[in-house]
């Protein structure tokens, strides 16, 4: 039988901190861009250099405040109607008896395999029918209505593994269907819910192509959009500010990850073992 030889760990170590290198350097280089004079990012732009400025990022926040405050709107909103639908349909495909339910769910299943890209011109003319073109609900709606499928393939599994021991004594105290879903089912699933929250308030934010096709007011811009107007032409020269800009707009989400990891972690495994 063939021997395979296990690699030094000082190989495998080595091989660590230079994939940890090439992840965070790009991390580094908008850090340190945001606090150089255009001067010196011109003449040293890869490796910090001192005095530090500032001012840069201060300007960088005055340009995006509005932004930011569209995109936790949007996020939020969004993310709450997507647990509300994603829960409940969820919910009614594990616990319910109906006419070709598993049809149904894959048919529910099944739309998450069409690219994105393809909706966009169907969308955009659905939207404009309705006349929510250049408002808040051109933003929010398909966050409600895109994100709940995969979210109800997760709490789906969730729900099927829940021992119906839990529901029979329910509903033989008088329960009905509701309230097993938010006094039994609800509170088991937390953990997944907050994964499928972090997941849909980052896609939220990162969310550029869809703004800029349905929003022609600037004012109502989420973060990803109102980057590429804020520093377009009035900083074109000034990448010192527009990195600002970046920083800015990415220390909300390092705060939501780096406190919400471990929620994140666990949801995340509770899944697979459910699945």
């Amino acid at each position: 039988m063939t021997q395979y030889r296990r690699l030094p760990q000082w190989f495998l170590n080595a091989a660590l901190v230079a994939l940890l290198a090439m992840l965070l350097y790009p991390l580094g280089f908008t850090l340190w861009g945001a606090f150089k004079s255009d001067v010196a990012f011109a003449a040293t732009r890869w490796y910090p250099t001192l005095p530090l400025r500032v001012g840069n990022v201060s300007s960088a926040f005055g340009s995006i405040w509005r932004y930011l405050l569209n995109t936790v709107f949007v996020a939020g909103v969004g993310t709450a109607g997507m647990l509300l639908i994603a829960s409940l349909s969820a919910f009614t495909f594990a616990r319910m008896k109906f006419f070709a339910k598993e049809w149904l769910y894959m048919l529910v299943l099944a739309l998450m395999m069409i690219p994105g890209a393809l909706t966009l011109v169907p969308g955009y003319m659905l939207y404009k029918t309705f006349d929510l073109l250049n408002s808040y609900w051109a933003l929010i709606l398909p966050l409600v209505t895109g994100g709940p499928i995969f979210g109800i393939f997760l709490l789906r599994s969730f729900f099927e593994s829940i021992p119906k021991d839990y529901f029979e004594a329910a509903q033989m105290d008088g329960a009905h269907d509701f309230k097993l879903y938010y006094r039994i089912a609800l509170p088991l699933c937390i953990p997944i819910m907050g994964t499928l929250a972090i997941m849909q308030i980052v896609g939220a934010w990162n969310e550029y192509l869809w703004p800029m096709i349905t929003i022609a007011d600037h004012e109502k811009l989420t973060i990803a959009a109102g980057l590429l107007i804020s520093f377009t032409g009035q900083y074109t020269s000034n990448m010192p500010v527009t990195f600002g800009g970046y920083l800015v707009a990415s220390v909300p989400l390092i705060l939501l990850f780096t406190f919400t990891n471990r929620y994140y972690v666990q949801g995340l495994l509770s899944t697979a073992i459910k699945l």
